[in-house]
């Protein structure tokens, strides 16, 4: 029986449904031939930026609320244990200041208005300074 009189008899539903095997058939050789063509990778990959793209960014914008939250919180807590008389480490010291200097950077990248941390981060650097040139760290 010739294939044109096959494809005549059957419906549209079936020719549909034997395209679609073909064309899994065809991709899923090319993913295995030596060639570096890899259909199902970016079939597959496109879908999951589809799906997962609007979850993503939600996550990065938790992700970023919270580091600035941690490091606002630091800053802060560190100031106010200073004002308090508390004892610091040398290492702790090192802690802050680093973590004040990400903080400022990231506030200039996406112009984010600092105030109280601002002024907090500015009494931590000068009692730094105090603390060094009288030998207390």
């Amino acid at each position: 029986m010739p294939v044109t009189t096959v494809i005549q008899s059957m419906t549209g539903g079936e020719i549909a449904g034997w395209g679609l095997a073909f064309i899994v058939l065809l991709l899923s050789l090319i993913q295995i031939s030596p060639l570096k063509l890899n259909p199902w990778d970016r079939v597959l990959g496109w879908l999951g930026k589809k799906l997962n793209g609007a979850q993503l960014a939600a996550l990065q914008k938790q992700i970023n609320t919270l580091w600035i939250n941690n490091h606002r919180q630091t800053l802060l807590t560190f100031a106010r244990e200073c004002r308090s008389d508390i004892y610091h480490s040398p290492e702790e010291w090192a802690h802050v200041l680093n973590v004040a200097e990400e903080y400022e950077q990231y506030c200039v990248k996406h112009e984010v208005s600092n105030g109280v941390v601002k002024q907090d981060t500015k009494y931590i650097r000068g009692l730094y300074q105090d603390l060094s040139r009288n030998h207390q760290l």
